[in-house]
């Protein structure tokens, strides 16, 4: 009877070793609320932004804030832009279809205010056209009125298409 505890000692004091290990680290792991998959599950990987019509950009324009987290693909210019200033915003005139350059000129209809990470801003300059997929945050002010806002857009891609066009 004593040589058959003997065989299984080793086995069982490793599997109870092993067990006790791993449940202090469970504990520990929850108790602190640290985790890498806990973190990347929080971040989430964006929606794709869609390609929407005219019609369907001005009511977002119109209400931004219903419309806040909505993904969006728009054309535009930009208006206003200081990276020494502020290398994260610019002001931009956009649309959700490609207007054609005439005479060194395009309009697009709605101001908006974009930001973004300096990195993905960092080849813009006044007067460059441009696409970007954006996300709508909501209103911000519009520096005329005291009331008067336009919408707020975060930019998540921008390229570059015309850095000629004055």
């Amino acid at each position: 009877m004593r040589r058959i505890w003997a065989a299984w000692a080793w086995p069982i004091v490793t599997f109870v070793v092993i067990s006790a290990f791993m449940i202090t680290v469970l504990v520990v792991r929850s108790v602190s609320g640290t985790s890498a998959d806990a973190a990347d599950a929080s971040a989430g990987p964006l929606e794709p932004a869609r390609h929407v019509n005219t019609r369907a950009w001005r009511t977002i324009a119109a209400d931004p804030a219903n419309h806040a987290d909505e993904r969006v693909v728009v054309w535009g210019r930009v208006t206003r832009f200081d990276p020494r200033a502020d290398a994260s915003s610019f002001r931009a005139n956009v649309d959700t279809a490609r207007h054609t350059p005439r005479n060194g000129v395009v309009n697009y209809p709605t101001a908006v205010v974009l930001h973004g990470a300096p990195d993905i801003l960092r080849n813009l300059g006044q007067g460059f056209i441009f696409t970007a997929e954006v996300t709508v945050d909501g209103t911000a002010p519009a520096g005329g009125a005291p009331d008067a806002t336009i919408p707020a857009l975060t930019v998540t891609k921008l390229t570059v298409t015309d850095k000629t066009v004055g």
